[in-house]
């Protein structure tokens, strides 16, 4: 069964395959403060869940259609939105700065984080440590698709089918 990290974890990989960079072990733990024992399992688990195949410990291949389709129509179930009371923290789904551009709601929604500068409702993350990950190294694409994972497992259909469409322009840039 797979973990809210290991959504994380294949997220962190996609991005460093698409921008070139070697796929390490010590280096996706740091980024996504985890252990690098919890990096091995999620690989194992994304394995057998068939979103990624090994080939080597370097040479990965992720499955992209696989992943979107898990995204799109999976999260939502597995991973359910658990809200909470205000707080502050740094803001996701409609309140993400890459999102609340496009989509508009009454309410705002946070990771709750110590060094959060917005307020809004409390939105547990898919892990417990993504927003200290966040915090501690900054990486744009990554929290906008977080954000946006956040916006399935909290939005309707019209949510899901803009979520849909700039997870797929990511996807396969």
């Amino acid at each position: 069964m797979l973990k809210g990290q290991d959504i994380a974890l294949i997220i962190k990989m996609l991005l460093k395959q698409q921008s070139a960079q070697v796929l390490e072990h010590t280096s996706l733990a740091y980024e996504l403060h985890i252990s690098q024992s919890e990096v091995s399992k999620g690989m194992i688990r994304l394995e057998k869940a068939n979103l990624i195949s090994r080939y080597e410990d370097k040479i990965i291949e992720i499955h992209k259609h696989a992943l979107l389709e898990m995204l799109v129509y999976g999260v939502k179930y597995f991973m359910s939105a658990e809200l909470n009371i205000e707080q502050r923290g740094l803001p996701t789904a409609y309140s993400s700065p890459y999102l609340i551009k496009e989509l508009v709601s009454k309410d705002s929604y946070v990771w709750p984080h110590i060094n959060g500068q917005s307020k809004g409702l409390a939105l547990t993350p898919l892990y417990k440590t993504l927003p200290h990950a966040l915090d501690k190294f900054p990486d744009d694409d990554f929290y906008k698709i977080m954000s946006i994972i956040d916006l399935l497992r909290l939005g309707g259909s019209r949510e899901t089918t803009i979520a849909r469409e700039i997870l797929e322009k990511m996807l396969w840039l």
